[in-house]
């Protein structure tokens, strides 16, 4: 058989990929995924709404001055948190890549750290070994994953983790997201945070989950989102180097043209 190239702008034409974050989210990724000749389905599986209530963040945005870092690991992270806080006093700020860093940067702040490699582990890598006496602020989702603060705190910090935003299943969607995954028309199911992987298995029912997720390639943002989705029992089959919205993207076509 003699092989045909693919050119980069036809990688993925014929495919059909579910987006799963918040509505008014991912634009980024659809578009990215459409310029290859994807076809894209946005099915939400997760809604942002506030915390139930902001105690605890104002009381620690009241006393912010006194923390030696504030940690935003994510673009929901930054709005919610500036969005209550307003003008940020003279706080050294570390986020979690250069997508929450240009985020941050649109609030009117800039970071004083970016990791290399932009995930929970490239943050830490860059974060001293001793902390002893540090005092850290970790404004995030009411669920996340615990191994930034526990690794934070094994170091000698002190940790205050605040909730600035809730994620939830959203009203709607399941019917159609059963059945796309049901007729197999879904090639690949792209998961971008804890939040989609959890969410996704609610809308399905934990008893189908596995069944309808069989048949299209899973592919994770980075090794958080990575970690969620085989604590479900998913099988993953993309993840990029580096977690970025345009690294995913690369990662589902080198996948796709390997296939």
């Amino acid at each position: 058989m003699r092989f045909v190239p693919v050119s980069p702008e036809s990688s993925l034409t014929g495919w059909t990929i579910l987006t799963t974050r918040a509505s008014g989210q991912g634009d980024e990724l659809r578009r990215d995924l459409q310029a290859l000749g994807a076809t894209v389905v946005h099915i939400p599986t997760i809604e942002i709404v506030p915390p139930e209530n902001w105690e605890a963040v104002d009381a620690a945005i009241g006393r912010l001055a006194k923390y030696d870092w504030l940690v935003l690991t994510s673009a929901n992270a930054v709005d919610a948190f500036m969005d209550r806080a307003g003008t940020l006093p003279d706080v050294r700020i570390a986020v979690v890549g250069r997508q929450t860093a240009r985020r941050l940067q649109g609030r009117g702040a800039d970071a004083d750290l970016i990791p290399d490699t932009f995930s929970t582990e490239g943050l830490l890598e860059r974060f001293p070994t001793d902390l002893d006496g540090a005092r850290i602020l970790l404004p995030r989702a009411e669920v996340a994953d615990e191994t930034l603060p526990e690794t934070l705190r094994s170091r000698g910090a002190a940790v205050d983790v605040v909730t600035v935003y809730r994620t939830r299943v959203p009203g709607d969607g399941r019917k159609e997201l059963r059945r796309r995954l049901a007729d197999r028309s879904i090639d690949c199911v792209t998961l971008t945070s804890g939040s989609t992987v959890h969410n996704l298995i609610e809308m399905l029912g934990p008893a189908d989950a596995s069944r309808l997720l069989a048949h299209p390639a899973i592919a994770v943002i980075g090794p958080v989102t990575r970690r969620a989705a085989e604590q479900a029992g998913l099988r993953v089959d993309i993840e990029p180097s580096s977690a970025t919205t345009r690294a995913l993207v690369e990662a589902i076509r080198m996948y796709r043209i390997k296939k």
